[in-house]
């Protein structure tokens, strides 16, 4: 069994209570970084800043590659000026402060969450401007993630760490564990509805996809395309056979188009 389920976090703190309350174990081999897994979820320890977090994120999904339609978590704190500390918020829009650019994250399934707007930093601050998180790996996460599935599936969850009221100076290893044990039970209940909707997806010939993607050339991102393609097919064409090969095509971008093109011509059947 493919864990589906990718939780990447920052300091090893933010992993202690959902190692225990999943029951993980750390991989053994040597890694570049501290994985703890079992057969449903991964939590992964990048370590701080937008390029550890991105290396993460690559490293890990290039380790379990054979999975289909990942659910890719990044999990942490961040400040606010005034959102409580201990809160738990969802990210609704994610801004890269380096570079100006937004994310927004695909909010589809039934939520009961606070949400809000997070923008990723280069440094740790105190000047804590507008009404949003501040962190420094979401907008890095993000990045990454959108080549390994699509925006449905991809989230960023923060805990307010510090505020105008409470200085960054406060944090502490022992106050961290305490505010995700805290919320071990909200952070299921959002994993649980991110499993109903894939549940929900069409599925695919794992093996097919897994031919097409050694006898094509595909890019990392169109080899996400070519996922959601065939998720379609399912629910299009039914049991209609992908006889790619009549395609004829020498590149994935080919064979994508082609798949598109099938697909256009055809309704959807109930």
């Amino acid at each position: 069994m493919r864990p589906t389920v990718f939780i990447f976090v920052a300091l090893a703190c933010e992993a202690k209570p959902l190692v225990q309350a999943w029951h993980l174990k750390k991989l053994t081999q040597q890694k570049p970084f501290a994985i703890y897994s079992n057969q449903e979820r991964v939590v992964v320890i990048a370590g701080v800043g937008k390029l550890a977090m991105a290396a993460a994120v690559a490293y890990t999904m290039c380790l379990y590659a054979e999975t289909v339609s990942p659910i890719l978590i990044n999990f942490g704190i961040a400040g606010h000026q005034n959102f409580p500390v201990g809160n738990l918020y969802l990210a609704d829009k994610i801004t890269d402060c380096e570079t100006a650019k937004n994310h927004y994250p695909q909010l589809t399934f039934a939520n009961h969450f606070q949400t809000s707007a997070v923008k990723t930093l280069t440094k740790p601050s105190s000047d804590y401007a507008g009404d949003s998180l501040f962190d420094m790996e979401a907008a890095a996460f993000y990045e990454i993630a959108t080549k390994f599935n699509t925006n449905e599936f991809l989230h960023s969850l923060k805990i307010v760490s510090d505020n105008a009221d409470s200085a960054i100076e406060n944090i502490s290893e022992t106050v961290v564990v305490e505010w995700v044990g805290n919320k071990v039970d909200e952070i299921n209940r959002l994993l649980n509805n991110l499993l109903k909707a894939r549940d929900l997806l069409p599925k695919i010939n794992n093996d097919l996809y897994f031919e097409l993607i050694q006898r094509v050339h595909f890019t990392e991102a169109s080899a996400v395309k070519l996922k959601g393609l065939m998720q379609r097919w399912q629910a299009v064409m039914g049991d209609s056979d992908l006889k790619w090969t009549d395609s004829g095509a020498s590149s994935g971008k080919e064979l994508i188009a082609w798949m598109e093109l099938q697909l256009e011509g055809n309704t959807f059947r109930l």
